[in-house]
C-alpha cells in the first residue's frame, strides 16, 4: 500500500514530467508519441536530442506496463550516459536509476560480468598505452628483416601506429584479415575500371582511354603494404591472448563470438529487452552495430529508436559509418517513422546558415539517400536566435599560413588579458594541431588539450630511455656504446657545458686519437688538461656509469632507474622547473608501466627501446 508521502512524490514526478511533455516542439512531441515499432530521429545539433530520449523513456513507463529493466539505451562516452541519467532523475526520480543506460563498451562488459563462467576473462588486464607501445614494438622486431614493414623506412618503428591504426579498425568493424585480402583483391581489380585511372586526353606517350599505370602502381604499392600488415594481426591477437591483456574492443568482439555460439546467452538478452534506443548512431562502427542487429533479430518489428545526424559524422570518427543509418533505413522502411528535428535551441540563425553552406558541400550526406527529407535548422532559443554577431569564414593559400594566423590570433588575445579558458580550437584529428602546440609552447601560451599522450616519446623519458639503453649496451659489450655518450651529457641535468663536450669531441676524433670516451672521462689528469670548466661533474657522470655497469646485473630495473634520477642530478633538475608537477608525473607514469614488466622482478637484462 502506497503510503501518502510516496504519494506526492509520485505526484510531483508526474506534474514534471507533463510539463516537460508539454514543451516539447511539434516534431519532438512525434518523436516521442509513437512508442511502438521502429523510428528514426535525425537531429541537427542543439535540436533537443537528450530530451526526446529521457521523454521517450518516461513515455515508455508511463503508458505500458514495461519495468525499466526491460529498456536498453545504449550511448557513446560516459559523459552521454551521466547527462541522460540525470536528466532521467530529473523526469522521473529514483527508478531512472533502473534503466539500463550503457555505452557500447560497458553494456558488453556487463554481459561479461553476468556471465563470467563461460567468458573466464577475471584473469585479463586492460592493456595499458604503455604496454601497447611495448606490444607492438616486439611484433614488429619479430618480424623478418625482409619484410615490408621492415624495409621500406629507416625507423624500425615506423609503421607502429599504422599497425595499431589497422588493427583497431579491424577490431571495430569486425573485419577478419581474409574480408580485408578479399576486399584488397576487389578495390585492385576495380581500379582499372574507374575513369580517373584511365586517360581523358591524347597525349605525346597516351592514348585517350589508357590506363595510368604509375597511378595503379601506386595504389598496388600501397595494398601490398596493407596486405603484408593484415596476415600478421592473429599474431598480434596472439601476443595479446599470451600477455593475459585486452582492450576494450576486445570486450564487444567476446560478446558478438558469445551471441554466435551460445544461442541461451544471446536469447537471455533478446528476451529481456522490450525497448531499444541508440544516441548518436552515425558513430556506430561495425562491431558495435552487429551488437544491437543481433538483439534486434529477435523480433519482427523492434520497438527500437535510432537517434542519428549524418552531418556529425563527416570525418567518420571512430571508424562510425553512415551506412548504418541507410541500412537501418532500407530494413524497416515498410514499417519506419521518421522524424526530423529542425528546431535549434544553441547557436544564432547566422551561425546555422554559415554551417549549412559548409555542409552541403559534403555529398556524403544521409538526407540525399532518405525521400522527402529537408533538414534546414531554425534558431529557436531567444536569447541566441537574433544575435547580431556574424560568424566569419577564413580561406588560406595553405595550411602553414592558417596555423601562423590561428596562433597569432590567440597571442595577441593573451596580450590583451582575454581569459584563454574561454577560447578552442577545434579540429579533426590530432596531428593536425602539433604544429600549432609546437607555436603556442614557442610563444609561451598556456594551452590544454584532451589528446593521449605516449610518455616513452616524451623528451624526459627519451632521455631517461637513452641513459638505460647505454647501460645495457655496455653491460653486455664493453665500449660498443661510444656513439651515445655525447648525447647523454648533453642532458641540461648533468651541468656540462657545450664548449667542455665540444673539447672532449675533438680530443677524441678518430683522426688524432684512439682512446674511447668512457676512458677518458674517468680520468681526471686528462680533463684537467684538456682545461676541462666542469671536470668535477664530468667525473661524477663518469663514476655513476662505471657503478650502474659494474652492479647492472644485481639491480631491477625500477632500481636502476631511481639510481639515475637521484644520482644524475635528474630529479633535483626537474624539481626546480616550472613544470614540475606534469614532470614527475610523467616519471610517475613510466614507473607504474616498468613496474609491471616481468624482469623487474627478476634482476635480469631488460631490452630498452
Amino acid at each position: 500500500m502506497a503510503t501518502p508521502n510516496r504519494n506526492k512524490i509520485a505526484q510531483r514526478y508526474h506534474a514534471i514530467f507533463a510539463k516537460h511533455l508539454a514543451s516539447l516542439n511539434a516534431a519532438q512531441s512525434a518523436a516521442v508519441t509513437a512508442i511502438e515499432g521502429p523510428m528514426i530521429v535525425i537531429a541537427g545539433p542543439g535540436t533537443g536530442k537528450t530530451h526526446i530520449l529521457t521523454a521517450r523513456i518516461g513515455r515508455i513507463l508511463r503508458d505500458t506496463d514495461t519495468q525499466p529493466g526491460n529498456i536498453l539505451c545504449l550511448t557513446f562516452t560516459d559523459a552521454g550516459v551521466y547527462a541522460m541519467r540525470e536528466r532521467l532523475l530529473e523526469l522521473i526520480g529514483p527508478e531512472a536509476h533502473r534503466v539500463h543506460i550503457y555505452t557500447f563498451h560497458s553494456f558488453c562488459n556487463n554481459i561479461i560480468q553476468e556471465n563470467m563462467e563461460y567468458f573466464g576473462r577475471h584473469e585479463l588486464e586492460p592493456l595499458s598505452e604503455l604496454e601497447r607501445v611495448e606490444l607492438f614494438r616486439q611484433l614488429i622486431d619479430e618480424l623478418p628483416s625482409d619484410h615490408l614493414l621492415r624495409q621500406l623506412s629507416s625507423d624500425v618503428y615506423y609503421y607502429e601506429r599504422h599497425l595499431y591504426d589497422l588493427f583497431k579498425q579491424m577490431k571495430t568493424e569486425n573485419w577478419s584479415p581474409e574480408f580485408l585480402l578479399t576486399s584488397i583483391d576487389t578495390y585492385l581489380e576495380s581500379l582499372t575500371e574507374r575513369p580517373d585511372f584511365r586517360y581523358k586526353r591524347n597525349t605525346k606517350e597516351f592514348q585517350k582511354g589508357d590506363l595510368k599505370q604509375w597511378m595503379y602502381d601506386k595504389e598496388l604499392s600501397r595494398m601490398t603494404l596493407l596486405r603484408s600488415a593484415a596476415v600478421i594481426y592473429p599474431k598480434y591477437v596472439a601476443m595479446m591472448k599470451k600477455a593475459r591483456r585486452y582492450d576494450f574492443d576486445d570486450m564487444i568482439l567476446w560478446v558478438l563470438e558469445a551471441f554466435k555460439k551460445n544461442e541461451a546467452l544471446l536469447r537471455t538478452y533478446q528476451e529481456r529487452y522490450l525497448y531499444f534506443l541508440v544516441d548518436e548512431y552515425q558513430d556506430t562502427n561495425g562491431a558495435q552495430n552487429q551488437v544491437l542487429q543481433e538483439l534486434l533479430q529477435y523480433w519482427n518489428n523492434p520497438n527500437v529508436f535510432i537517434v542519428g545526424d549524418d552531418d556529425q559524422s563527416i570525418f567518420e570518427f571512430q571508424g562510425a559509418r553512415l551506412k548504418n543509418l541507410t541500412d537501418f533505413y532500407k530494413t524497416y522502411k515498410d514499417s519506419l517513422d521518421l522524424v526530423v528535428l529542425a528546431e535549434n535551441y544553441r547557436s544564432s540563425q547566422h551561425i546555422l546558415d554559415h554551417s549549412r553552406t559548409l555542409i552541403e558541400q559534403n555529398q556524403n550526406r544521409v538526407v540525399h539517400n532518405l525521400k522527402n527529407v529537408n533538414k534546414v535548422l531554425v534558431a529557436r532559443n531567444k536569447d541566441y536566435a537574433d544575435s547580431t554577431i556574424l560568424p566569419e569564414i577564413v580561406a588560406y593559400e595553405n595550411q602553414a599560413q592558417e596555423e601562423a594566423d590561428l596562433v597569432g590570433q590567440i597571442e595577441q588575445l593573451h596580450k590583451d588579458g582575454f581569459p584563454l579558458d574561454e577560447v578552442a580550437i577545434i579540429y579533426a584529428r590530432h596531428q593536425q594541431v602539433r604544429n600549432i602546440i609546437t607555436l603556442l609552447e614557442k610563444k609561451q601560451i598556456p594551452y590544454n588539450t584532451r589528446k593521449s599522450v605516449n610518455v616513452l616519446d616524451l623528451p624526459l623519458i627519451l632521455n631517461l630511455r637513452l641513459f638505460l639503453k647505454y647501460i645495457n649496451t655496455e653491460y653486455q659489450q664493453p665500449y660498443s656504446g661510444e656513439s651515445m655518450l655525447y648525447q647523454i651529457m648533453s642532458f641540461d641535468f648533468l651541468n656540462i657545458p657545450a664548449d667542455d663536450l665540444a673539447k672532449l669531441s675533438l680530443y677524441l676524433a678518430p683522426r688524432t686519437n684512439q682512446s674511447y670516451w668512457r676512458d677518458v672521462i674517468s680520468n681526471e689528469e686528462a680533463l684537467h688538461e684538456l682545461n676541462l670548466r666542469s671536470v668535477p661533474a664530468v667525473l661524477r657522470f663518469s663514476n655513476l656509469l662505471n657503478e650502474l655497469i659494474g652492479q647492472y646485473r644485481s639491480f631491477t630495473l625500477l632500481v636502476l632507474i631511481e639510481k639515475i634520477l637521484n644520482r644524475s642530478g635528474l630529479l633535483v633538475s626537474i624539481l626546480q622547473k616550472e613544470e614540475k608537477d606534469w614532470e614527475l608525473q610523467v616519471i610517475s607514469t613510466f614507473f607504474g608501466f616498468v613496474q609491471k614488466k616481468p624482469t623487474v622482478t627478476q634482476g635480469l637484462p631488460y631490452k630498452i627501446y
